[in-house]
């Protein structure tokens, strides 16, 4: 083979690596936007098959300093206490979040997480849940000793160490 061939299939191979390597890499990103999770429709009452009082009522906030067009969320949360001394949250109807890969739903003990400078100087943060979907109810059981220090709700995506929203408790 001449150098011109075998400068032309090296050429190829690279090429061939970087387009894999990129496409990859795009649908990481692209993926929870093309096919993002259904809706979940839990309720507290439907799981505990009568009616629950509700401990709490807070909503996430809205336009913080660490929410963009990409990395945002709303709605409302409810906090009940399960049967077992354990505390549900639920997070209700209306919540929802911009999509993104791999939310997780947390309790921070300090209250005003607003960026993800709050959220990473919270060292008592407990990691509850992976986050089910973006939209619609859906129902997270928490430690009733975790719930007791706990100031806040705070959605955080662990993929790139975004801060998506949150609400005091």
């Amino acid at each position: 083979m001449n150098r011109t061939t075998i400068g032309f299939l090296a050429g190829i191979a690279i090429g061939g690596v970087i387009g894999i390597a990129a496409g990859a890499g795009g649908m990481l990103v692209a993926f929870p936007f093309l096919f993002p999770p259904p809706a979940v429709n839990e309720t507290v009452a439907a799981m505990a098959g009568r009616d629950v009082a509700v401990l709490q009522e807070t909503r996430f906030r809205e336009g913080t300093a660490g929410q963009d067009a990409a990395h945002w969320g709303r709605g409302g949360v409810r906090t009940y206490r399960s049967d077992d001394g354990d505390v549900l949250i639920e997070l209700q109807p209306d919540f929802e979040v911009g999509p993104g890969p791999n939310f997780w739903v947390y309790l921070n003990t300090r209250r005003g997480i607003d960026d993800e400078a709050d959220f990473e100087a919270d060292e008592g943060r407990q990691r509850i849940a992976r986050l089910k979907s973006f939209t619609g109810s859906q129902v997270y059981r928490a430690d009733a000793d975790a719930f007791a220090a706990a100031g806040a709700v705070t959605i955080w995506c662990e993929s790139f160490g975004q801060y998506i929203a949150s609400a005091d408790l």
